[in-house]
């Protein structure tokens, strides 16, 4: 088993990054772990300007708000570090954003982010998630912006004690599980979920994966599920695709067992003008109600 030894901190220009340093603090403390922060943020574009007076202004602004966002990002951090008694070093991205995290997280056990707000601009690159998913060779712990989220007295959101995974027999299940079991270790229940195809009469049991979960001192329940039959309304939303039931019943589960961690695969591949996720990793992404680590 990998220990947890150095998280990445993603911090946005949203005060919903708080949370995710109080968690990433707080998970540092609890493994013994280096905690760094980077300011993942796009750039200010000065654009095209007619006159020269006119981009020596729109440069000088834009310098000055960088350094504010910065200066205000740096504040958080020194918060953080303050209560959780922490040393937390803070990183402004060089070059080209998503590859700079990119090389950031190559060197941690585990990033800690927020999930996106559709409708709160954090400053982040567009698409950021989706590279960091399909780019990164680290596990990313998403942090839920729902206003609704259960806080601890530090900021941090509940997570790692009751945690449930979700399996299947692909290679991103089986890396998301390899990779949290630092995580899985320190819970107190652990229960694994697969949900089958409709038509799978004798769908295969868990049993292998609990024994693996058992050799490293881990105990874990199972149930297996078939995946949910959409209605004829379903189907004919726009919006609407084979896999949104199967996240939808994943979410319902977490919420009925008091879940406070989802692990799973996280899927997709990269085209060359887009990033594509799998509709299981979009819906989860989008909709989350519980912190979710996902690998790819």
């Amino acid at each position: 088993m990998s220990d947890i030894r150095q998280i990445l901190a993603l911090v946005s220009d949203s005060p919903r990054a708080d949370r995710v340093l109080a968690l990433a603090a707080r998970l540092a403390r609890g493994h013994g772990a280096a905690l760094a922060a980077l300011h993942a943020v796009e750039p200010l574009r000065s654009g095209a300007f007619i006159s020269a007076e006119a981009a020596s202004v729109a440069a000088s602004w834009a310098v000055e708000t960088e350094a504010q966002r910065y200066a205000a990002a740096c504040a958080r951090v020194a918060a953080a570090a303050a209560a959780s008694g922490i040393e937390i070093p803070m990183h402004g991205l060089h070059g080209e954003p998503v590859a700079d995290m990119l090389r950031h997280a190559g060197t941690a056990d585990l990033v800690v982010l927020s999930q996106r707000h559709p409708h709160e601009p954090d400053g982040a690159p567009r698409h950021v998630i989706e590279r960091l998913l399909v780019g990164s060779s680290t596990p990313l712990l998403f942090v839920p912006h729902a206003d609704t989220l259960p806080l601890q007295a530090d900021g941090a959101p509940r997570c790692g004690q009751r945690v449930l995974v979700a399996w299947s027999p692909s290679r991103e299940s089986a890396r998301a599980l390899r990779d949290a079991l630092p995580l899985l270790a320190g819970a107190e229940r652990v229960e694994l979920i697969r949900f089958a195809p409709a038509g799978e009469t004798a769908p295969e049991p868990l049993d292998a994966v609990v024994a693996y979960l058992q050799r490293h001192g881990i105990a874990a329940s199972h149930v297996v599920r078939h995946a949910p039959a959409p209605s004829l309304g379903e189907r004919l939303l726009a919006t609407w695709t084979v896999d949104v039931p199967i996240a939808e019943a994943l979410l319902s589960h977490a919420a009925d067992t008091d879940t406070d961690l989802l692990v799973m695969g996280g899927y997709g591949h990269p085209r060359a003008w887009e990033l594509t996720l799998g509709g299981v990793t979009r819906t989860i992404l989008q909709t989350m109600t519980v912190p979710v680590l996902m690998s790819h």
